[in-house]
């Protein structure tokens, strides 16, 4: 007879770090590549990132498999599928990023493409630590101070994108460039959304279970 592997008490609360950590790995390829643009086959690039992405999907399943047979789960289940999806959203907005540069065939980055990828850098760092201590949910005092750094971030990456699209056509660039390079900042800004959409599902979780 075949027993069921008796999982630990908080498994899922660690499913969700590790998903997260499929897109952090593909920011990093993200960063590395976009950082060294002029020597970069976009192809490859695309395929490298798009890369982990798929083992982030397969593992995304994996996760709700083993959510739809246990019996007993430390938050609601609904609630466990919304989160893995939240995280899922984010590590799609790092692939399309990839995507993009190599469907519209980009041969140059917008000047402050560096910034916006550290600022973007420093936002997924908090939501690691958000998600590390995720099983602390029923504290507030742990959880919320690493929430509000994620929505600061956000809040900051808001205020560099309205300075710095603003500067594009300020300086009179030949507007489909500066199209262009907007889009580049955009899907930046677009991460950094989905780390503080992750963290508001974490918060109407929190606020559940206090």
């Amino acid at each position: 007879m075949l027993f069921k592997k008796k999982r630990s008490k908080d498994y899922f609360y660690e499913c969700f770090y590790n998903l997260a950590s499929y897109a952090t790995r593909a920011f990093d390829a993200l960063s590395c590549g976009m950082k060294n643009f002029d020597k970069l086959n976009l192809k490859e690039f695309k395929n490298e990132v798009h890369a982990f992405e798929h083992d982030a999907d397969l593992k995304k399943e994996e996760y709700e498999e083993n959510l739809a047979q246990e019996f007993v789960t430390p938050i609601d289940r609904e609630d466990i599928f919304l989160l893995l999806d939240a995280i899922d959203d984010l590590t799609d907005s790092i692939d399309d990023i990839s995507y993009k540069l190599y469907l519209r065939n980009y041969t140059s980055l917008p000047p402050k493409t560096e910034l916006f990828i550290d600022e973007t850098k420093v936002c997924l760092d908090h939501l690691m630590d958000v998600l590390k201590n995720i099983k602390h949910l029923a504290n507030k005092k742990i959880i919320y101070p690493l929430i509000q750094k994620v929505k600061d971030d956000e809040s900051e990456m808001d205020h560099i994108y309205e300075k710095e699209v603003h500067e594009l056509y300020v300086e009179n660039l030949a507007y489909d460039k500066s199209r262009f390079d907007e889009r580049i900042y955009g899907y930046f800004e677009n991460i950094t959304d989905k780390c503080r959409d992750i963290c508001k599902q974490i918060l109407i979780i929190m606020y559940k279970n206090l």
